[in-house]
């Protein structure tokens, strides 16, 4: 079975929760929705996932704004166009969570 776009974004969805699931690996919570996925395929997209995860938020921490003696975080829309070009496939949905999480983790 193949990662489809669908596959990707519940598999990006995963690899954003809090809680007790934050920062482990998504296989296991992802075979039980799509169990038809190799384990090849499950670690293929989990994989993916981490990176989509750790390109946003280096994208946020690497361009803050600065405005005078405020340091505040690129607009959304300039994320967006970013992580677009690289990751077509992410839902809109899931761009707003990354972003929000992004500058989370960078005001951190």
């Amino acid at each position: 079975m193949p990662l489809t776009i669908d596959i990707l974004n519940y598999g990006l969805e995963l690899s954003m929760d809090f809680g007790e699931n934050w920062l482990q690996p998504i296989n296991e919570r992802l075979s039980t929705v799509f169990p038809n996925l190799s384990a090849q395929k499950l670690e293929e997209c989990h994989l993916i996932c981490k990176t989509v995860n750790k390109m946003g938020n280096r994208y946020v921490q690497e361009n803050p704004v600065h405005t005078g003696t405020e340091i505040t975080f690129i607009v959304f829309e300039t994320f967006e166009k970013f992580m677009l070009n690289k990751y077509h496939w992410v839902s809109a949905k899931n761009l707003k969570r990354l972003y929000s999480q992004s500058c989370y983790y960078a005001y951190k």
